[in-house]
């Protein structure tokens, strides 16, 4: 009998701390953020801090599990399971978005923002938010956060050329999107597209000319050991965003919400000063360590030939937009 009292108390205690156990460990809720970016990049590392930020700011009662290097697909999947609900967060850019609402064009365009700068204060602006809210309507996604990704210049193994005449007959690699290969067409090459991890060998063996990247891309590809020169056309100056489903993320407790909102602004706060640091070192180092030679072209004529792909890109993102992009400070 007393065997048979303290198996029972003993019963009752383990169900007990089961019990008081299971309301704890059920506070701690998990989301999914996917990106195609590597871990190591600036733009994985912010998708760490994110994370990180979230779970020190809620106690460790929400964690955002990362999964970076394509682990749930490439860009175009990560963005259909965002919009369908199947994955919580990402950080992405605009081109496939674009692909719903004609005016995200505008985030990507070539010879549109003076600098870095310029670009993160159209985001933060009314004219930038009224762009992204026509997403919002039309695909039921929302951003939570603005983080730069870099200035695309161009490198060359032979050709050191500073205006669009220059580039007549060269053969630009540039990714297999219609923005890129227009660009490419603007700046007065012959756009080449093709798989990312064909271009070095495509360098290297001269199957084409150059190629354009932002400076983080072009060192950690080990570009400079194919190309002589780079070219400074800052053609575009990209970024990506925190997208999220709305109705998803309107549905979190309101504590949650202000926890995530609060980590993605100081997670891009950091991204951003770690981005811009990150790009001026590569771009010392491209030109000395590294022994590119930094060619600094004619911008106003690039601009100027760049204007009818503008006034064409015009018609499909409305009337006006270039002139409040163009005001912004």
């Amino acid at each position: 009998m007393k065997a048979n009292r303290l198996f029972m108390s003993i019963s009752t205690l383990l169900v007990l701390a089961f019990a008081l156990a299971t309301p704890a460990m059920a506070k701690t809720a998990h989301y999914r953020l996917a990106t195609i970016q590597p871990p190591d990049s600036p733009l994985g590392k912010t998708a760490t801090k994110f994370a990180d930020l979230v779970k020190e700011k809620s106690n460790g009662s929400v964690i955002i599990d990362v999964f970076p290097a394509s682990q749930l697909g490439n860009e175009k999947d990560i963005i259909d399971g965002v919009e369908m609900g199947t994955i919580d967060f990402t950080l992405a850019g605009t081109a496939e978005w674009a692909k719903r609402v004609k005016a995200m064009k505008i985030f990507e365009a070539p010879f549109v923002y003076r600098d870095r700068e310029h670009l993160l204060n159209f985001y933060s602006s009314q004219a930038g938010q009224d762009v992204i809210a026509q997403l919002t309507q039309k695909s039921g996604v929302r951003s939570l956060g603005f983080l730069y990704y870099g200035t695309r210049n161009v490198t060359t193994g032979k050709l050191a050329a500073k205006t669009p005449a220059e580039f007549a007959g060269a053969k630009l690699r540039c990714p297999d999107q219609p923005l890129y290969v227009e660009t490419v067409k603007a700046m007065g090459a012959n756009p080449t597209p093709m798989a990312f991890s064909e271009v070095y060998l495509a360098l290297q063996q001269g199957a084409v000319d150059g190629q354009e990247n932002p400076p983080a891309t072009i060192v950690n590809m080990k570009f400079y050991e194919v190309q002589k020169y780079m070219i400074k056309t800052g053609h575009i100056i990209a970024g990506v965003m925190v997208w999220t489903k709305d109705s998803f993320f309107s549905k979190l407790p309101t504590e949650t919400q202000k926890v995530i909102s609060a980590a993605a602004t100081e997670a891009m706060a950091w991204g951003n000063d770690y981005a811009f640091k990150l790009e001026d070192e590569y771009l010392g180092k491209l030109g000395q360590e590294f022994g590119m030679t930094i060619i600094e072209p004619d911008k106003e004529a690039f601009m100027k030939a760049a204007q009818p792909l503008l006034d064409s890109y015009e018609k499909e993102w409305g009337k006006g937009l270039l002139g409040k992009v163009r005001a912004v400070k």
